[in-house]
């Protein structure tokens, strides 16, 4: 409807122009803009120059010099006056013709714009129709989310309301067990307080009766003390004689056995002895006859009633040693009980235990030396020399006394220099107050149970993993505790 008014409107005005350019020719024009609400028109109006009156109201030139000039003003303004009333009427018309033009424009306008409002009103009304009914339906759904929450909420509520009275429930019980119990332990404390004021009576009794007997025990340490220095001197007065005894018994057989040849020499006419039938106290005096090939020999152990088969190693450092211990294959079994190793057992040509009663006869006539050899499973050797050994009786658990190391097997970390007591698996004779020949086996000087036990089980090679209860000597910190061979000998040291 607007744009049907605008066509109007420029039609009206386009004829308006066409007739006025018709009845005036070529009249200047102007404009006039008229403003109606948010819109203006434009409308382009004639104004008229004066023109000079023409040659038909004036007559011609002659006539014109022939009047006189009063005459002729009148008809100058007449002509001026009624273009001028007419241009007002003409400016009448318009104005009139404007005025007709701007109602019809308002009316048309107002019930356009009636029926715009009326459309932008019905659209608005309908887009909050349709927003409303969207959040009826959102409203909807949180209003069903909320009753579904409260729902859950009022059941965790109730679960926990139970939760409550079940806590409050033992609650209540621990508070009467914990009133019981502290009833009891006042009960306690009553109890403790009476049992300490006993114990304390008690320690001072004690602590006097302790006081008399560290008295007591100072006097008895000073007669040990005594009687021990006594001991000693008879003890070294008793080897000294010992070795005499030993040096003349061995001197009286020598003579014996002299006679008994140079007997039997007259009486049969033999031949001498041989070599190897000979009397020999150990493998030092075999060495001393003349005999410098290792082997297995017989010698005569003083105050032993049998004679004892024996390796002699005639090379090492100078030979004559007697062997006490050898293990290389593992062959023989030293997992034994004290009286195995108290008699020896084995092959003297293989591996064998000499005896502990066969070593302590052995050392306790003379002064003996003890040389270790050891041997791993990658090669390395090493030796432990003492030149003082010495074992002890039965009665005093065959203890073993040691001086004076030189080697490269480290004395520190294997045998032990002051004296420790021969223990064996079988629990009565485990003299060791770590019990170290229970859990580790085999017979050994243990005073320790990491530091050595060279009659521990034999593990072979392809067992190279780290043994306690194997052949052990602590110097070797290779891949395997496990030696391989080990060797113990012994020789006299006053040669």
């Amino acid at each position: 409807m607007q744009t049907g008014t605008f066509l109007l409107v420029l039609t009206t005005v386009a004829t308006v122009s066409t007739q006025r350019r018709g009845a005036e020719g070529s009249a200047r024009r102007r404009s006039h803009r008229v403003q109606h609400g948010q819109c203006s028109y434009t409308f382009v109006l004639p104004e008229p120059e004066p023109c000079p009156p023409g040659p038909e109201a004036f007559g011609s030139s002659a006539n014109t010099l022939q009047r006189d000039s009063p005459a002729e003003a009148p008809q100058a303004n007449d002509w001026s006056t009624q273009r001028v009333q007419q241009l007002e009427r003409v400016l009448e018309n318009n104005t009139q013709w404007l005025q007709k033009l701007e109602s019809y424009i308002q009316m048309n306008m107002k019930s356009e714009m009636v029926q715009i409002q009326q459309k932008v009103v019905q659209n608005q009304t309908a887009t909050m129709l349709e927003l409303g009914t969207n959040l009826l339906n959102q409203t909807a759904q949180q209003t069903r989310k909320l009753t579904d929450v409260e729902a859950q909420v009022l059941n965790q509520t109730s679960r926990i309301e139970l939760q409550l009275l079940e806590n409050s429930l033992s609650t209540n019980k621990l508070e009467k067990q914990l009133l019981l119990q502290t009833n009891e332990i006042h009960k306690l404390q009553n109890r403790n307080s009476v049992l300490e004021t006993r114990v304390r009576t008690m320690e001072s009794k004690h602590q006097t009766e302790l006081e008399g007997i560290r008295g007591e025990r100072e006097k008895l340490r000073r007669l040990v003390n005594r009687q021990s220095s006594t001991l000693e001197g008879l003890e070294r007065s008793l080897h000294a004689a010992n070795s005499n005894t030993s040096l003349l018994q061995r001197q009286q057989r020598q003579l014996l056995d002299s006679v008994q040849r140079l007997v039997h020499i007259v009486s049969t006419g033999k031949a001498p002895l041989q070599k190897d039938e000979r009397s020999f106290q150990d493998c030092w005096e075999i060495r001393l006859s003349g005999i410098n090939v290792s082997g297995v020999y017989t010698i005569h152990i003083a105050n032993w009633t049998e004679p004892k088969k024996v390796y002699c190693d005639m090379e090492t450092s100078g030979g004559g040693w007697t062997l006490i211990q050898r293990r290389v294959n593992g062959s023989v079994n030293f997992q034994r009980n004290w009286k195995d190793y108290r008699q020896g057992f084995g092959d003297a040509a293989g591996e064998h235990w000499l005896g502990n009663e066969a070593l302590h006869q052995l050392t306790s006539r003379a002064s003996y030396a003890l040389r270790v050899e050891l041997l791993d499973w990658e090669g390395n050797r090493a030796y432990a020399q003492y030149e003082g050994f010495q074992l002890g009786s039965e009665q005093q658990f065959y203890r073993l006394t040691l001086k004076e190391y030189s080697g490269t097997a480290g004395h520190q970390s294997g045998l032990v220099l002051q004296g420790t007591n021969f223990s064996t698996r079988d629990s009565d004779n485990d003299n060791c107050l770590c019990k170290c020949a229970q859990m580790l086996s085999g017979g050994w000087w243990f005073d320790a149970c990491g530091l050595s036990n060279l009659n521990g089980i034999y593990y072979p090679a392809r067992h190279n993993v780290r043994k306690l209860n194997g052949i052990r000597w602590h110097y070797f910190q290779g891949p395997s505790y496990s030696l391989r061979a080990t060797r113990m000998m012994v020789r006299p040291t006053d040669f």
